[in-house]
């Protein structure tokens, strides 16, 4: 939907278009908006101007532009693998120089490489992780953030184990609240199955006898 869009943001076709002559994986930025039509209008690094409807396109990724001051001996973040650089998703490096032209870094796995500086677009600062994204890594020391107040989505018993795992010889744990910790992560996410759901509402459409309550004034009762 056009409502999604807002002009500047830039957009990755990742299959391209035939119909509109969009090359494969290619940039474009959003010039117009007309969420009223539910039309886009956008610009190609070529300079050629393409209106649509987003509903008819697929493979589409939308980013939002920020800046970011990089500089030698800096760790950074590949946040899209890049097949010709060799680098996965979530993949580490440090900056060992970098100007206006090109940048040259170490992976983490020891690869040097080098790249222009404007072909290094989806990167970010590479101090901290998430626990999805540092799975399959290990490093020396682990300094792990765990806020109690978030939802079991974020913080759970896998998450809490991917991160404490990642660790070789030292681990810190920071949190909001040191008598919650325990609860927060060791809350289960696993995947059920529809007949589980269906067993529960079956459970709770059932009238389960009135229970009485010493502690309610007036005779009140309570309903399970």
């Amino acid at each position: 939907m056009a409502y999604n869009y807002e002009s500047g943001d830039v957009i990755r076709f990742i299959h391209g278009s035939k119909q509109f002559a969009l090359a494969k994986r290619p940039y474009a930025r959003v010039e117009t908006v007309d969420r009223e039509a539910n039309l886009l209008s956008i610009r190609t690094p070529e300079g050629k101007r393409v209106q649509y409807n987003p509903v008819r396109l697929f493979g589409v990724e939308l980013f939002r532009e920020e800046q970011r001051a990089l500089a030698r001996g800096e760790r950074i973040q590949f946040r899209a693998p890049d097949r010709a650089l060799g680098v996965a998703n979530g993949e580490f490096a440090t900056i060992k120089s970098i100007d206006a032209q090109r940048a040259v870094m170490h992976l983490d796995n020891g690869k040097a490489i080098t790249a222009a500086t404007d072909r290094l677009r989806q990167i970010d600062h590479g101090y901290a992780s998430t626990s999805h994204s540092a799975q399959g890594a290990t490093v020396d020391r682990v300094i792990i953030d765990i806020d109690t107040r978030l939802s079991p989505e974020l913080v759970n018993q896998k998450q809490f184990y991917v991160s404490i795992s990642r660790a070789r010889n030292a681990l810190k744990v920071y949190t909001d609240d040191r008598g919650k910790l325990g609860h927060a992560v060791s809350r289960t996410r696993e995947k059920s199955m529809a007949l589980d759901h269906t067993k529960n509402a079956e459970l709770s459409n059932k009238v389960l006898p009135e229970t009485r309550c010493p502690s309610l004034n007036q005779g009140r009762s309570l309903r399970r």
